[in-house]
């Protein structure tokens, strides 16, 4: 992680435009907005874009004249990252209801993402032509200005919203972004302070406001607000970065190595979760995205990986085997076993066997447990496990000496075996 010396505020741009198929805070209702279809509406809630982009094509194809339909689509291509397909279906909306403010102000915050801030404005213009009361338009007017380095230009504008709206809680976060660029660190606080008594889980303000006191040296209380963050948003890295930018300040250095791992641990599963977006059907990517879960303890959401990845692949051996080896964490002995047989007859390979010789020491197979550590070349506390609950399974059906030889194996690969398992 590269550490900075000077950390930034972050303005709030989620809410501010068309990224879900709600409608923003506003003080009065400009236009009353066409309810987004339900069964569309539920998998964008699940997550599932693809499902969401089939369903409301089909809607478009029954009805090519709905507007709305244009609208939910490209909102669904801006949460794929697809802007450009966004636009032209933001375009055709407005093509066909000229009236609406809502989708002017919609892409035009697709184009303040996209930097292109003279066309964004000129659509945020519209939108207040069209709605003089729609308090959206003027949030994201100040949220331009923030960019061009307008700040008192653009508390302005976010009085304007304000006023129009006192509970915007945007609008208090991006104002008071705005307000600590000009030096002015308690209309911040107060801003920050209002945001977050409005919602109490707002992720942007508790950061803002902890970067704000770690500005002004109050260090503490930033750790409190990071720590907040991270809870409420606890895949952000972000927090991470500048929590331990604050422990290294208080020479807390485990503290803040502690969050450096967890910061770059984040970031690898970031890449990763990008490459797997571009490439959806890599099973590689998702088995490495697996084993990144698996490090970290997480079965649930490594077996989701490498499921969809044997799914793809199913002869690859690393899925088999991460796949095993997840079940084993779970105790799910016969289905690691059924992997590693699976594996095995795609590649007879170390970590296959090793994976079974696991699985039937858990199955209580110990001689073929002891037969598959041997072919992995594995001396290890698992293969004296092995020895040790054979030696005991022979010294119950009588046969001492094979017992005792049993044994002796296993004390001579673990001199402790008897302690640790007894």
């Amino acid at each position: 992680m590269r550490h900075t010396s000077t950390l930034l505020l972050v303005v709030f741009l989620a809410g501010c435009g068309a990224q879900s198929p709600k409608s923003p805070t506003a003080a009065t209702t400009h236009q009353a907005p066409e309810p987004v279809p339900p069964e569309v509406a539920e998998l964008m809630d699940q997550g599932d874009l693809d499902g969401a982009l089939t369903k409301i094509e089909g809607l478009i194809a029954k009805r090519p004249d709905a507007s709305v339909y244009y609208s939910v689509r490209s909102s669904i291509h801006h949460r794929r990252g697809d802007v450009d397909s966004a636009i032209a279906d933001l375009n055709k909306a407005i093509e066909l209801n000229p009236k609406d403010s809502r989708l002017f102000n919609n892409r035009g915050f697709i184009l303040m993402g996209m930097q292109r801030l003279t066309e964004a404005m000129a659509d945020f213009d519209k939108a207040i032509e069209i709605s003089p009361d729609y308090s959206n338009p003027f949030n994201n007017r100040g949220l331009l200005m923030i960019a061009r380095g307008q700040f008192a230009s653009a508390i302005e504008q976010l009085d304007r919203a304000l006023q129009l709206d006192p509970n915007y809680v945007d609008a208090y976060n991006n104002r008071g972004f705005a307000a600590f660029q000009l030096g002015a660190a308690d209309s911040a606080l107060i801003d920050f302070n209002r945001a977050l008594k409005l919602n109490p889980n707002y992720v942007n303000a508790f950061n803002n406001r902890g970067l704000l006191r770690a500005g002004v040296g109050d260090l503490e209380n930033a750790i409190l607000d990071f720590t907040s963050a991270m809870m409420l948003d606890p895949g952000n890295p972000k927090y991470y970065e500048h929590r331990c930018e604050i422990y290294r300040r208080m020479s807390k250095t485990e503290l803040a190595i502690a969050d450096e791992n967890r910061h770059d641990w984040l970031m690898r599963l970031q890449a990763l979760t990008t490459a797997i977006q571009s490439k959806p059907n890599d099973a590689n990517l998702l088995v490495e995205r697996a084993t990144h879960h698996f490090k970290a303890n997480d079965s649930s959401k490594a077996m989701d990986d490498v499921q969809r990845a044997v799914k793809i692949a199913p002869d690859s051996v690393r899925a088999l085997v991460l796949r095993g080896r997840i079940s084993m964490d779970v105790n799910d002995f016969k289905s690691a076993f059924a992997d590693a047989e699976a594996a095995l007859k795609v590649e007879p390979n170390q970590d296959a066997f090793s994976l079974r010789g696991d699985a039937c020491l858990g199955l209580k197979d110990y001689d073929k447990a002891i037969e598959s550590f041997a072919e992995a070349r594995r001396i290890d506390n698992s293969v004296a496990e092995a020895y040790y609950r054979k030696s005991l399974v022979l010294q119950a059906s009588g046969q001492q000496e094979a017992a005792a030889d049993s044994l002796k194996q296993a004390v001579a690969l673990d001199p402790n075996v008897e302690d640790r398992l007894r």
